[in-house]
C-alpha cells in the first residue's frame, strides 16, 4: 500500500518538532546553490539519528546525512526526501585519547586541541566541514592527515552501532570505505595525538589559517579544493603517467602529489566562467558561486575543466566535492 505525503508529512511531523519541510540548500551549504530539501532535521544524539534513518525507511522515504554543507554540491530541482544534519557534538577528553562526534566543526576541534596541547591536527585548521566529513573524505594538509592519529571510528550500520579499527576504514588518499559504503554512517571518532606545546600548536594553526586565507578568502561561497591532486603512485598505466610528469615541471610534485590546481592553470581554467559559477582568477583548483549560479553551472564548468586537463595531460581528474540528487 502507498504511503500519501499527508502521511509522511504528519508521521514525521510528529516525531521530529524541528523537522523542516521544504527547505532551501542555499541555507545549508558553503557554496549556497541547489534546490529544496523535501524534508531537513537537524539531530543531536545517537538515539535520534537511528529514529530518524528508521523512520524514513519506513515511510519508504530516501534520506541523505550531511555535516556543514561543505563539500556538497545539491542539485537544482532538489531532494526529495529526508536531508538529516549530524550534529552530534560531544567531546571526551582522557589524557591524550578523545572521543569527538562527527558533527563537530573541524576548525573548532583543532582549536581545542592545540589549546589542550593534544597534537596530530593542527596543519589541518582552516580546511571546512565537521569531524565527519573529514573522515568520510580523508582529508588532509600540509602533509597532515585526519588518520594520522585516528584510533578508531564509531559508525551505525543500518542496524547497530560498532566500531572500526583505522585499517578497516581504507584509508586512501581523499577517500575511505565510507565512500564506497554509504549505509556506513560515521557518528564519533576516537583520537589517540601526542602532547606537545599548546602555544606552539596555535601558531602553527593560526599560521597555516592566514596562508588559506589567501587563497579563500573569509564570505567566499566555495567548497574549498574542487578536485582532487594527482597521487603519481595510484596512476595505474604507466605510459599515461610518464606522459603527465613530461609535461609537468618536477618542482611541482610535492608529498608525491601534482596539485591539481598546476594542471588547470596549464589548460587556462583561471577565470573561466559559466553562470554564476567562476574559477577564481588567482586559483585553478578554486570554483565559486558569484550568488545567482546553478548546480548546473556548477556541473557544466566542472566538465569542461575534465575534459581539458583529460585532452592536454592525458589523465582524468576527479571530484572532491559530492553531488546530491
Amino acid at each position: 500500500m502507498m504511503i500519501t505525503n499527508s502521511e509522511i508529512n504528519k508521521s514525521l511531523k510528529k516525531n521530529f518538532k524541528g523537522l523542516k519541510v521544504n527547505y532551501s540548500f542555499k541555507k545549508i551549504t558553503t557554496m549556497k546553490i541547489g534546490g529544496l530539501a523535501r524534508y531537513f532535521l537537524v539531530v543531536k544524539k545517537e538515539t535520534e539519528l537511528v529514529e530518524a534513518i528508521f523512520l524514513a525507511q519506513q515511510l519508504k522515504l530516501k534520506w541523505y546525512i550531511i555535516g556543514d554543507g561543505s563539500n556538497l554540491i545539491p542539485d537544482d530541482l532538489g531532494f526529495d526526501g529526508l536531508i538529516i544534519k549530524n550534529q552530534i557534538t560531544d567531546f571526551i577528553v582522557q589524557d591524550n585519547k578523545i572521543f569527538i562526534g562527527a558533527g563537530n566543526n573541524l576548525l573548532n576541534t583543532i582549536l581545542n586541541l592545540d589549546k589542550l596541547g593534544l597534537a596530530g591536527l593542527e596543519k589541518m585548521a582552516g580546511i571546512p566541514g565537521t569531524i565527519g566529513g573529514a573522515i568520510y573524505g580523508s582529508a588532509g594538509a600540509y602533509g597532515q592527515e585526519i588518520k594520522d592519529c585516528l584510533s578508531r571510528v564509531r559508525i551505525f550500520d543500518g542496524k547497530v552501532f560498532k566500531w572500526l579499527s583505522k585499517k578497516n576504514c581504507r584509508f586512501q588518499y581523499r577517500n575511505s570505505l565510507f565512500k564506497s559504503q554509504k549505509n556506513l554512517i560515521i557518528v564519533g571518532v576516537e583520537f589517540i595525538c601526542p602532547k606537545k606545546e599548546a602555544k606552539e600548536l596555535l601558531k602553527i594553526s593560526q599560521d597555516i589559517i592566514k596562508l588559506r586565507e589567501k587563497k579563500y578568502q573569509p564570505g567566499l561561497l566555495c567548497p574549498g579544493s574542487f578536485f582532487k591532486n594527482i597521487v603519481i603512485k595510484d596512476i595505474g598505466l604507466e605510459k599515461i603517467r610518464k606522459k603527465l610528469l613530461s609535461k609537468i615541471d618536477s618542482n611541482k610534485v610535492i608529498f608525491g602529489k601534482i596539485p591539481v590546481g598546476h594542471l588547470l592553470e596549464t589548460v587556462g581554467a583561471r577565470g573561466l566562467k559559466q553562470g554564476g559559477v567562476i574559477v577564481a582568477s588567482h586559483h585553478g583548483n578554486l570554483l565559486y558561486h558569484e550568488g545567482k549560479g546553478r548546480a548546473k553551472d556548477v556541473v557544466i564548468l566542472a566538465n569542461l575543466l575534465k575534459n581539458r586537463v583529460k585532452k592536454h595531460f592525458g589523465i582524468i581528474i576527479e571530484e572532491e566535492v559530492q553531488y546530491v540528487k
